[in-house]
C-alpha cells in the first residue's frame, strides 16, 4: 500500500519568515475560523496542468517566491505563470526537495541525490552526487534533507549521507529519521531512542522516546516557551522537549490528547501563533499552543483528498499541499497584506536564422506568490513600441523581425486591488544591417583604401617572394649540380677502379684458364708418346689436378658473377641447412675426411639474410680451411661458432681452424683480387676471399680475420639486422 511507503517520510521546515497573520488574528479573533468554506479559495493542480505525475511528495519555496515540488517524474517548478518539469538522473522519482539559506536547492529521490544548478541560459540542470559514495553502499530512497553550516545531510532508511564541498561520507544508522535543533542534527530511530550526530558518528542522546513502529518526524519551536520544542510523531502524538534538561513530556491538549492516532505527516509553525499539520487520513489540522484544534480542512469542506503529504507556506502565507492527486493551493483571505510582490522576467528565448540574424525573441514573466489568473500585465519594448500595452492576462510576449538597434523590454503586473508591481526590464541589442549603418560608409572608405594598399603590398610581396623562390631554385640547382659533379667524380673513380679490376681480372683469368688447359694439353701429348703406358696413371693424376684447378677457378668466376649481377633477396634461412649443404659438397674433397667439422650453435637457428650469398661466403671459408690445413697434426678441425645479440639484432658467425695460419704481414692483402698468401703446394685462384668480402658487403655485414702462422685462422662474419625475436640456445655437434 502507498501508506506504507509514504507514511514513514520525515520532513522539517522550521523557522518560517515572520508574517503578518498575527495582526490579522489579533484584530479579527475567532471570526477567522467562523468563516464559511467559501471564504478561502482552493485551487487544485493536477497532471493536466503541469504535465507530470499526479503524485507529489514535498514542496519548498525559494527567496524569490518560486515554488518547487518533488514529483514522481522529477522536480516541478512553478513561478505563478508557468510550470516546468526538471528531470533528474534516470528520470527517477523525487521524494524531497530542500533549499538552504544561500538559496541552493538539494534533491533526494529514488536511489539518487544531488542538487539543481542554473546553466548559462538560466535553466536549472540536475547535478547528481550519487557517485560521491561507493556504488557498493546500498542506499535506496532519500526521503529527508537537512543542512547545518556547510554540511548537507541526505537521509534514507539504510543510512545517512553527509555532503560537504564535493565530498560525501556515510553515517551508518538505519530505520531512522532526522531533524535539527539549535544547529545540531538529531536522529530518531524506530524501536530505539534519539541519537545525536557528531562528525560522522552517532551516540545515544535520549532513550525516553521509544516506539516499536514510530519515531520523531520533526522538531517545531514551541509556541508556549522559547526554550522548548514540540516533537511530533506519526501515530503517537506530540511531546514537549527541553534540550537543556534533555527531557521529554507528553503534550496534553483538550480536544484530542496529543493528536494520537491522527497519523501526522508534516508540521509547521505558522505566523508564530498556530501549529499546522497534514495528516494521512484527516486532512489539514490547525491547532493553537494549548492543543485546541481551531480548524480542520478535509474532503468534506473543500480539499481534493484527505490523504495529504507535505506542505509549504509561500511568501503570502498561502499553503501548497502535496498529495496523491496533484498539488492543492489554499489561499487565505486577506493573506499577508504587507507582502510586496515583484515581477520577474523568467526566460528570454531568442531564435536566429541560418545567418545568425535575430529572427524572433520571446519574453516570459511571472509574479511569484500570485497565480497568473489573478494578474494582468502591461509591457513595452522601448525602441520599438510607442507606449505600454493595455493590461493583459498574457504571461509571455514575442517580437519578430526586429530592425537593428538598442532595445529594452519592460513589464509590470497589476495585482488584485489595482496594486502595481515595480517595472522590471531586460536590455538587448539587435545589430543593424550593414548597408544601413552610416559607420559602414566610413568603414568602406577605409576598407577600400586598405584593399588597394593591401593589393599593392601583396603584389610587391609576391614579386619579392618570386625573386626569393627563384634565388632559392638557382641555389638548389647549383647545389644539385655540385652534388651531381661530386657523384659523377666518385662514379668515375669507381669506374676507373672497376675497369682496372676488370682488366686485371681478364688478364689473370685468361692466364689462370689457359695455364691448366696448356698443362692438360701437354700431359695428353706425353700420354700419346708413351707407348709402354707405364706412366699413364701418373699422367691421369696430373690431368685430374689440372681439371680440378680449372673447375675451382670457373666456380670462383661464377660466384663473382652471381654476387655482381643478382639482386639481393633477404629471407629467413636455417643456418644448419647451409652448413650441411657445404659439408655434402666437400665430402669427396681431397683429404676432407681428415678434418672434423664442429658446429657450436642451435641446430634450429634461423638468420634473416640472402641465403645463396651467405652459402658462397661460408663455402669459400670452410673450403679454404680444409684446403690449407695442417694434416700432420693430431686433431685437424674446423669450428663454426655463432653469437647472437638480440637487442642489436646482430648475428656473428666465426669460422675457426687450427691449420697452417697466415703470415701477419699478409692479413691486410688477403681480400684483394688474385692475392695468394699460402705457401702450401695446393694453390687456389686468389678470388675466393675477394668474393667473400665483396659478398658480405652486398648483404650488409663485415668480416674480420685473426691468424697466427702455424696455429690457425679465425674469420668472423658480422651480419646486421639479421635476427628476429627468438630464444637463444647452443648445441655442439660435429
Amino acid at each position: 500500500m502507498f501508506f506504507i511507503v509514504a507514511h514513514t517520510k520525515v520532513i522539517l521546515k522550521s523557522a518560517f519568515p515572520a508574517l503578518s497573520l498575527i495582526a490579522f488574528l489579533v484584530f479579527l479573533g475567532p471570526q477567522i475560523f467562523a468563516q464559511k468554506k467559501d471564504s478561502i479559495k482552493i485551487n487544485n493542480f493536477n497532471s493536466g496542468d503541469y504535465r507530470a505525475s499526479d503524485l507529489n511528495y514535498a514542496g519548498t519555496v525559494d527567496k524569490e517566491g518560486v515554488l518547487f515540488f518533488a514529483n514522481e517524474n522529477g522536480v516541478l517548478k512553478y513561478d505563478g505563470s508557468e510550470w516546468e518539469l526538471i528531470p533528474i538522473t534516470n528520470f527517477a522519482a523525487v521524494f524531497e526537495i530542500h533549499i538552504t539559506e544561500n538559496n541552493k536547492i538539494f534533491i533526494g529521490g529514488r536511489n539518487e541525490f544531488g542538487y539543481l544548478k542554473k546553466d548559462q541560459s538560466n535553466k536549472y540542470q540536475y547535478i547528481s552526487l550519487r557517485e560521491t559514495i561507493s556504488a557498493s553502499i546500498n542506499l535506496q530512497d532519500f526521503w529527508q534533507i537537512e543542512d547545518i553550516n556547510d554540511n548537507v545531510y541526505f537521509a534514507s532508511y539504510e543510512g545517512i549521507v553527509r555532503y560537504n564541498n564535493g565530498q560525501s561520507s556515510l553515517i551508518s544508522i538505519n530505520n531512522s529519521g532526522i531533524f535539527k535543533i539549535d544547529n545540531s542534527l538529531y536522529i530518531s530511530r524506530i524501536d530505539d531512542g534519539i541519537y545525536k550526530v557528531k562528525n560522522d558518528s552517532t551516540f545515544l542522546f535520549n532513550d525516553q522516546f521509544h516506539f516499536n513502529d514510530d519515531y520523531v518526524y520533526s522538531a517545531l519551536p514551541s509556541l508556549d516557551s522559547d526554550n522548548l520544542y514540540l516533537l511530533y510523531t506519526s501515530e503517537n502524538g506530540l511531546f514537549n522537549y527541553d534540550p537543556v534538561a534533555n527531557s521529554m513530556t507528553l503534550f496534553i491538549d483538550k480536544n484530542n490528547p496529543s493528536l494520537k492516532g491522527k497519523v501526522l505527516y508534516d508540521g509547521h509553525v505558522w505566523n508564530d501563533s498556530l501549529y499546522i499539520f497534514t495528516t494521512w487520513y484527516s486532512g489539514l489540522i490547525l491547532m493553537n499552543k494549548d492543543g485546541d484544534i481551531v480548524r480542520e480542512y478535509n474532503a468534506n469542506n473543500g480539499l481534493l483528498v484527505n490523504e495529504l503529504l507535505n506542505f509549504v507556506i509561500d511568501s503570502r502565507e498561502n499553503i501548497w499541499i502535496t498529495c496523491n492527486g496533484g498539488v492543492i493551493h489554499i489561499k487565505w483571505p486577506n493573506s499577508n497584506s504587507s507582502f510586496k510582490a515583484h515581477t520577474l522576467i523568467t526566460n528570454v528565448i531568442s531564435n536566429y536564422t541560418e545567418n545568425q540574424l535575430l529572427k524572433s525573441i520571446e519574453f516570459h514573466f511571472a509574479t511569484p506568490g500570485y497565480d497568473k489568473s489573478d494578474l494582468d500585465y502591461s509591457f513595452i519594448l522601448k525602441g520599438y513600441d510607442d507606449e505600454f500595452s493595455g493590461w493583459k492576462n498574457d504571461v509571455k510576449k514575442e517580437y519578430t523581425n526586429l530592425p537593428g538597434g538598442s532595445y529594452e523590454f519592460m513589464v509590470k503586473a497589476k495585482l488584485p486591488g489595482d496594486i502595481q508591481t515595480e517595472l522590471v526590464s531586460h536590455k538587448f541589442e539587435v545589430p543593424l544591417p550593414w548597408y544601413k549603418n552610416p559607420l559602414y560608409y566610413l568603414i568602406f572608405l577605409i576598407a577600400g583604401s586598405l584593399l588597394i594598399y593591401t593589393l599593392f603590398k601583396l603584389r610587391t610581396m609576391r614579386l619579392k617572394s618570386l625573386n626569393q623562390r627563384l634565388e632559392k631554385i638557382i641555389d638548389n640547382r647549383t647545389q644539385e649540380l655540385i652534388l651531381q659533379r661530386e657523384q659523377l667524380k666518385k662514379t668515375n673513380e669507381e669506374l676507373v677502379l672497376r675497369n682496372t679490376e676488370l682488366d686485371n681480372f681478364v688478364y689473370r683469368s685468361s692466364h689462370d684458364l689457359v695455364a691448366p688447359l696448356k698443362s692438360l694439353k701437354g700431359l695428353i701429348s706425353l700420354a700419346k708418346t708413351d707407348s709402354s703406358g707405364g706412366d699413364m696413371e701418373e699422367y691421369l693424376n696430373f690431368m685430374n689436378a689440372s681439371v680440378v684447378k680449372l673447375e675451382d677457378f670457373i666456380k670462383s668466376i661464377m660466384e663473382y658473377s652471381v654476387n655482381t649481377k643478382q639482386n639481393i633477396v633477404k629471407k629467413t634461412v636455417r643456418l644448419d641447412d647451409l652448413i650441411e649443404d657445404i659439408r655434402a659438397d666437400l665430402k669427396y674433397f681431397d683429404q676432407a675426411e681428415k678434418v672434423s667439422l664442429i658446429k657450436n650453435y642451435d641446430i634450429d637457428l634461423q638468420i634473416k639474410t640472402d641465403g645463396s650469398r651467405l652459402k658462397i661466403v661460408l663455402s669459400n671459408l670452410i673450403t679454404n680451411c680444409i684446403k690449407y690445413h695442417n694434416y700432420g697434426q693430431e686433431n685437424p678441425k674446423v669450428e663454426v661458432n655463432v653469437q647472437l645479440d638480440y637487442e642489436e639484432k646482430i648475428a656473428k658467425i666465426e669460422i675457426l681452424d687450427n691449420g697452417l695460419g697466415i703470415d701477419e704481414s699478409h692479413l691486410e692483402q688477403i681480400f684483394e683480387m688474385f692475392f695468394r698468401a699460402s705457401n702450401n703446394k695446393v694453390t687456389g685462384s686468389g678470388l675466393g676471399l675477394y668474393i667473400v668480402k665483396d659478398t658480405i658487403n652486398k648483404i650488409g655485414g663485415k668480416i674480420d680475420v685473426d691468424s697466427k702462422l702455424g696455429e690457425g685462422t679465425s674469420f668472423t662474419i658480422t651480419l646486421f639486422d639479421s635476427i628476429d625475436t627468438m630464444i637463444p640456445s647452443s648445441v655442439d655437434s660435429s
